[in-house]
């Protein structure tokens, strides 16, 4: 059975501002750290090549063990992904959902993941908790200095 965390995040910006930073893979430079994401394969798209079929290699430094693809967005309200094969992690599936209310954004980023090694998913859970919490702050300063500049991250 797969085990899963919930980060929240507000944003003192609108959903319209907000949404778009978090549709381009180089935002989870930001949340994952110390994970880098690398583009490997665009979306068939022509307006968004990090839209849905877009997948990214992660990981540390040259190693990049995971490969994630975008498999669903709804604009202003969902984006997910989800891990492709991977020998150690079975399943992982990230979602994040954003809500509008009274011009700010909430956001509820979902990470769901199941090990073939005990206690693994606890343990990696555990840092992604760490990281997207720390990222999503960052994220949500940086769009607070920047929110009236276009194309601020």
């Amino acid at each position: 059975m797969s085990k899963y965390i919930v980060v929240r995040q507000d944003f003192n910006a609108s959903i319209e501002l907000v949404f778009p930073v978090f549709c381009k893979h180089r935002i989870f430079n930001t949340l994952l750290w110390p994970l880098h994401s690398v583009v490997i394969r665009n979306s068939q798209d022509p307006h968004n090549r990090d839209g849905i079929g877009s997948v990214r290699h992660m990981g540390i430094g040259p190693f990049k063990f995971i490969q994630e693809e975008v498999t669903q967005i709804v604009p202003n309200h969902m984006i997910e992904y989800q891990m492709l094969s991977n020998a150690i992690f079975p399943f992982h599936l990230g979602r994040l959902e954003f809500e509008a209310r009274d011009g700010r954004t909430s956001l509820s980023y979902s990470i769901w993941l199941d090990s073939h090694i005990p206690l693994l998913s606890t343990l990696v859970l555990s840092q992604l908790r760490w990281s997207v919490t720390r990222g999503l702050r960052k994220v949500a300063r940086h769009i607070e200095r920047s929110r009236h500049q276009p194309g601020f991250i």
